[in-house]
């Protein structure tokens, strides 16, 4: 028997060729198990990376499909030890598993708490970690809202800022049930919901926004770097993060040192909850009126577009590569581990005034509803490191009120000149990408 590692993949994708890069390294086989795609095609990039797939009937994974998958698996002569999921959809799934075979994760109900914006919110405040005020929304019902206090809409289960937004007019709660109903439709996005469409508002916190991309084993915290959203659009229902750029540029050094250490303080308070191993991508907010952060999302998984990219550049690790290794680690290799990552994370450069790599990479997105006719982004100088185009020609974008992106560029840049370089390539971009709708 073959010893292997379970990837749960959405539809037919799920960052498979990184994470076959990542098994590889550790000297075992990765094997998968997909929902149905929505075209015949979709998994044929995908199973060159897998020893073997199991392909369910269904569009979304279930929990009776695990065991199903595992037992299938065996039989094939393959001895699944872990599971990994990137997709968030996935996460409760990927604990329920590894919690039967005995690999390293958090506790299944830990996960829940932190997929569940509302009751996250809730659990900060009441440890104190938290000065948000928020109302649970219901049909129907207009909440009683400070005037003096600007409010923020957004689901209790999140996905691609899907009907996130200032609430600029009581009135405009009008439009949740017409957003609720872009979500159940959303075939790629439908799963993450986990069948919870409510919403909530809570107090907008007015100030910059980070991301920490955090790696959490034994309950130990380490965060390998930090990314400032220096880009965000805000649309009539939805948010758009347009650019990030590691290290942060609008904060000075030790007020980031103070963001890391809360949001230390913050994962601590639920490791009490079983909340002690995986990869995070946590996004927190300087309240600038009031001068201390808040946490705004914990996503249990890796976070979206390049930022593997990223943190690759700006460390010399992927987080792929350290969440797969953490499943199955030893006991014994456990503290050359944790050094590891304390000596690759830019925060403890940052606390000694080490220097520091630096990268930038940026997100362009489509209108929804529209079919691309052309696209293209081929800039004559300062050509992208990494640039991916998710679309082709005659696509039909979907017509959602979320973020639906088109591309994404990463440079490596100079640390010591960062604002110059985020304005330039925010420009450089600009002029140089173009799409047409038919």
């Amino acid at each position: 028997m073959k010893k292997a590692i379970l990837l749960l993949m959405h539809q037919g994708k799920s960052y498979t060729e990184e994470v076959a890069a990542a098994t590889a390294g550790l000297g075992l086989t990765l094997v998968a198990l997909s929902s149905r795609p929505e075209t015949p095609g979709a998994l044929e990039a995908s199973r060159r990376h897998v020893a073997q797939c199991v392909v369910t009937e269904e569009p979304v994974l279930c929990s009776g499909d695990l065991d199903k998958a595992v037992r299938e698996l065996a039989d094939q002569g393959y001895r699944v030890e872990a599971a990994l999921a990137s997709f968030e959809g996935y996460r409760l799934l990927m604990a329920e598993l590894n919690d039967r075979l005995g690999a390293r994760d958090s506790a299944e109900g830990a996960l829940r708490l932190c997929l569940d914006k509302y009751e996250l919110r809730h659990h900060l405040f009441a440890e104190g970690l938290s000065e948000v005020r928020l109302h649970r929304l219901a049909p129907g019902v207009t909440p009683e809202l400070d005037p003096s206090a600007r409010w923020f809409v957004k689901p209790v289960r999140g996905a691609s800022s899907f009907g996130t937004f200032v609430l600029n007019d009581v009135g405009d709660l009008a439009d949740l049930p017409a957003i609720q109903e872009q979500m159940r439709a959303d075939r790629r996005m439908k799963a993450i919901f986990m069948d919870r469409y409510d919403f909530l508002v809570e107090e907008y916190v007015e100030g910059p926004e980070f991301s920490f991309e955090t790696l959490v084993l034994d309950g130990r915290v380490h965060h390998l770097c930090v990314h400032e959203k220096a880009r965000v659009e805000r649309l009539a229902r939805t948010t758009l993060e347009g650019m990030s750029v590691s290290p942060p540029v609008s904060l000075d050094p030790e007020l980031v040192l103070e963001g890391a250490d809360y949001v230390t303080c913050c994962l601590e308070s639920l490791a009490r909850q079983g909340l002690t191993a995986g990869v995070f991508h946590i996004e927190v907010k300087y309240w600038e009126s009031r001068k201390r952060w808040e946490i705004i999302e914990i996503n249990p998984r890796m976070g979206g577009s390049l930022i593997n990219a990223s943190v690759e550049t700006v460390t010399g690790y992927s987080l792929l590569d350290l969440w797969t290794e953490t499943l199955l680690l030893p006991d014994a290799e456990r503290d050359a581990f944790h050094d590891r990552l304390t000596r690759a994370s830019q925060l403890e450069a940052l606390r000694t005034g080490a220097p520091t790599r630096a990268a930038v990479f940026l997100s362009k997105y489509g209108e929804k509803g529209r079919t691309v006719d052309t696209i293209r982004f081929e800039p004559p100088t300062r050509p992208p490191r990494i640039l991916r185009v998710h679309v082709a020609e005659g696509t039909e974008l979907d017509a959602s009120d979320r973020g639906i992106c088109l591309m994404d560029a990463l440079w490596d840049v100079a640390a010591d000149d960062l604002d110059a370089e985020t304005a330039f390539l925010d420009r450089h971009a600009t002029e140089h990408f173009h799409v047409r709708y038919r």
